[in-house]
């Protein structure tokens, strides 16, 4: 029986590790393979259009995560403000013990290749959709008139958030994130 092989989720799991703390141009391919602790051949047979595909792939795993969020912490809130607290509080944690140095692996990557790669760019397109429209459909069930709007707002200010509390080692932005927001359902 042949034995199967899960080096093309490590080479994904390593590429959004890394690419959090260092963006995309920060990241070498070498680097990667290395710390996936996989083949090089494996890494090739995987992605055989290089860490464009890989860089590809990693965004859209990464893409998942949001919605994730989403769905655990509105489904344990009665309110929508609840929700909102719960969720950027939970990344804020995870940013803070990480040093300040494990942001958005999609924003990372998104400002080191946009728009320079087109193939990248479309899968920008998709995540960030997809994330509106989840955010919205959690919104919409709480009656938020507007849910995209208010959904847009929210990405909005999670993404800032997580670059200002890089800069000032704070979660600070974060907690102005929850409120900007949390401000338009009063």
């Amino acid at each position: 029986m042949p034995r199967t092989s899960n080096a093309k989720t490590r080479f994904i799991e390593t590429a959004v590790t890394l690419f959090r703390a260092r963006g995309y141009h920060g990241v070498g391919l070498a680097e990667i393979i290395q710390q996936a602790q996989a083949p090089k051949g494996s890494f090739y047979f995987h992605f055989p259009d290089g860490k464009e595909e890989l860089a590809e792939e990693a965004i859209r795993y990464a893409g998942g995560y949001l919605p994730h969020l989403m769905q655990k912490y509105f489904a344990q809130s009665d309110t929508l403000a609840g929700g909102i607290d719960a969720i950027i509080n939970h990344l804020a944690r995870n940013f803070e013990a990480s040093g300040w140095s494990l942001g958005c692996p999609v924003a990372s990557v998104m400002l080191d290749t946009t728009p320079a790669s087109a193939r990248l760019s479309r899968v920008f397109e998709e995540v960030t959709e997809k994330w509106i429209v989840c955010i919205s459909e959690s919104f919409k069930r709480f009656g938020v008139p507007e849910p995209r709007k208010l959904a847009i707002r929210f990405l909005v200010a999670l993404e800032g958030a997580w670059l200002v509390a890089r800069v000032l080692k704070s979660r600070a932005p974060f907690e102005e994130a929850i409120a900007s927001v949390t401000a338009e359902l009063k």
